[in-house]
């Protein structure tokens, strides 16, 4: 009986596993369609890699069978098709701020630790190093945290070259 059950999870476990590499190739054949590219809406945040590793972000202005149009800023940057690898598009705004808050606490609470671990070994001033460490922790952390909620924004692979 044990052994019915464990064969019938080893089943399960190894479907489950393949699942993921079914999907990605069932939708595989799509990202490499330039015409889903030319179906971005205008004003959307596209990020552009291009063959030779360079990176390009801007807003979708327009896209032709032989060439991409992004601005950046007040520039308007033209890319032929053939240097783009890949194509993703950016949604969402950066979460910064909830980073940043989740980063200050942790960085307070390290900071504090290692406050209270100098409390025990300084006996004149030992009232100062938690506090201290609470601050320079959050400072820290929440730069931390900043730096991080600004790269999180979900990107979704639009095209990439056959």
């Amino acid at each position: 009986m044990k052994t019915k059950i464990f064969c019938l999870l080893m089943v399960g476990v190894l479907f489950a596993a393949q699942t993921p590499g079914a999907l990605a190739q069932a939708t595989q054949g799509s990202v490499h369609e330039w015409s889903a590219v030319q179906a971005i809406a205008t004003d959307e945040r596209v990020i552009v890699k291009h063959k030779d590793g360079k990176t390009t972000e801007g807003k979708m202005i327009e896209a032709s069978e032989n060439n991409l149009r992004l601005s950046r800023g007040s520039k308007v940057v033209d890319i032929p098709r053939d240097s783009v690898r890949q194509i993703l598009v950016a949604k969402g705004k950066a979460a910064k701020s909830k980073w940043g808050l989740i980063g200050a606490g942790i960085g307070g609470a390290a900071g504090a630790g290692i406050g209270a671990t100098q409390v025990s070994r300084d006996k004149d001033d030992s009232e100062i190093w938690v506090p201290v460490g609470l601050a320079f922790g959050a400072g820290a952390g929440a730069v931390a945290g900043l730096l991080f909620g600004a790269s999180r924004r979900k990107r979704t692979l639009i095209y990439e070259a056959p």
